[in-house]
C-alpha cells in the first residue's frame, strides 16, 4: 500500500502512543524493537510515550531516550491510569492516523503495516482481536482467559455486543476520529478501551477487528481481580453516563 502523506507541513502520517507506569524492566527493549521497526518504513511518524506517575525509573529512562531522537517524545503526567495516559497522548499526537500500543508489546509491532492497510480508506478504527478467526492466544493461563472471556460476555450485554475482544491494547484511528473520541473519554482506567469503543459506535464510525497473536506477559502491571472489577464499574458508568446525557455528542 502507497500512503499519501498529509497536506500539513511536518504532520507525520503515523502517531504511536504507548502509555507506560513502572516499565523499567521493559521500555527500552520495548522502545529499541519499536524504533528499529519505524526507521525502515518510508512514511513519517512520531512516537510518544505517556509516563503514567511510574516510581520507577521509567521516567529517567525515557527521559535519555528523548535525547537521542526528536520523533520520539515523551509526557510525564501524576499517576491517574492508563486511559487517562492514553487520551493525553492520542489528543497531542498530529499523525492522520493514531496507533495505541501496550508497553509489553503482547501484540507484535509487526502487524502495523496490516493495519495501517486495513484502516487507509476502509474504516475509522482498527482494533486487534484475540478472539476473530485466525488469531492466537499464546502462553495465556486459563483462568486469565476463563476471566476475560467474562468480562466481554459483561461488555455484550451491557455496552457492545458486536465486538469480541474491546481490551486488546493495540487500536488505531483515523485522525478526527481520535480527536472526537478521546475528548468525550471519561474513563481513567482500563475501562477506557470499551467507553471508546461505545462512544465510537454511538457515532456509527466503522470499527473492523483485525486478528492477531497475542503473547502473554508475565510481568504484566494488572492486578487481576482487583483491576476487572473497576473495569466492570467502568461499564456500568458509561451506560449511566449515556443514559443521563453526560457524553455531549
Amino acid at each position: 500500500m502507497v500512503y499519501k502523506e498529509p497536506d500539513e507541513l511536518n504532520t507525520p502520517l503515523l502517531s504511536i502512543v504507548i502509555p507506560a507506569y513502572n516499565e523499567e524492566r521493559r521500555i527500552t527493549a520495548t522502545l529499541d524493537t519499536v524504533m528499529f521497526y519505524l526507521e525502515a518504513q518510508s512514511y513519517s511518524w512520531e512516537l510518544i510515550v505517556v509516563d503514567d506517575g511510574s516510581t520507577d525509573r521509567t521516567a529517567s529512562l525515557l527521559a535519555d531516550w528523548a535525547e537521542k531522537n526528536d520523533r520520539f517524545k515523551v509526557t510525564s503526567l501524576p499517576h491517574r491510569g492508563k486511559g487517562f495516559a492514553v487520551k493525553h497522548g492520542m489528543l497531542q499526537a498530529q499523525g492522520r492516523y493514531r496507533l495505541m500500543c501496550d508497553a509489553d508489546l503482547a501484540v507484535s509491532i509487526e502487524y502495523l503495516g496490516e493495519f495501517l492497510n486495513a484502516i487507509h480508506g476502509n474504516s475509522d478504527i482498527i482494533i486487534a482481536s484475540r478472539q476473530k478467526t485466525g488469531a492466537r492466544r499464546i502462553h495465556e493461563p486459563v483462568f486469565r482467559h476463563l476471566r476475560g472471556r467474562l468480562f466481554n460476555l459483561a461488555i455484550r450485554l451491557l455496552a457492545i455486543p458486536t465486538l469480541s475482544d474491546t481490551q486488546c491494547g493495540f487500536k488505531c484511528f483515523e485522525a478526527e476520529v481520535a480527536e472526537t473520541l478521546f475528548s468525550l473519554q471519561k474513563t481513567a482506567g482500563f475501562g477506557f478501551d470499551v467507553e471508546v469503543l461505545y462512544l465510537a459506535r454511538k457515532l456509527g464510525h466503522r470499527i473492523v477487528e483485525q486478528p492477531v497473536d497475542w503473547y502473554h506477559r508475565e510481568d504484566s502491571t494488572v492486578r487481576p481481580l482487583v483491576d476487572w472489577f473497576v473495569m466492570l464499574t467502568d461499564v456500568i458508568m458509561i451506560r449511566l453516563r449515556d443514559l443521563t446525557g453526560k457524553y455531549k455528542v
